[in-house]
């Protein structure tokens, strides 16, 4: 029994297949945590340009837009029906209309200020010669739910966008 074992210890055949396996398997592995990360980036890339279609779609109907059917849209170009979207005006949210604008002024910090229907902007954190305008801020979340990586990695990470279009 003791030269069996010996023998079986010294024994050199299936070692190129066993390497292989190994090789392989890490290879995979590798592979599979490289697709995470790309799945990551290619679904916040479509958020991004579903998010810049309905912004220029937005600046195209200024006079009517749609308010309504602007998350639809963002969800349908995105391709992703549990994508979390929402709509603001100047800054304040549900509070978007095509009758009776009040229009603001887009500070550099991303905050509004009120301000009359193209006028000039001034004061502090104004940008320098901009006028006063309506603007609509689509922001749109999705968490993201990797296959292989581990549940910190990844896991839960928002592909979350937002874009900002002066209407009038």
């Amino acid at each position: 029994m003791l030269g069996l074992l010996r023998k079986i210890r010294r024994a050199e055949g299936g070692v190129a297949t066993v390497e292989f396996g190994i090789w392989v398997t890490t290879f995979f592995l590798v592979i599979m945590g490289v697709l995470d990360f790309a799945s990551f980036y290619m679904e916040r890339s479509q958020v991004n340009e579903a998010l810049s279609a309905a912004a220029t779609k937005s600046f195209a109907d200024r006079e009517n837009v749609d308010f309504g059917a602007l998350p639809v849209y963002v969800r349908n170009f995105a391709e992703m029906p549990t994508l979390s979207v929402s709509a603001s005006c100047n800054g304040v949210a549900g509070s978007c209309t095509n009758i009776n604008r009040t229009c603001a002024c887009l500070k550099t910090d991303g905050t509004y200020s009120a301000g009359t229907c193209g006028s000039t902007c001034s004061g502090s954190g104004m940008t320098s010669g901009s006028t006063a305008g309506y603007y609509v801020t689509l922001s749109a979340d999705h968490r993201f739910s990797p296959i292989l990586l581990p549940g910190g990695l990844l896991k839960g990470t928002s592909t979350g966008q937002s874009v900002t279009v002066r209407v009038q």
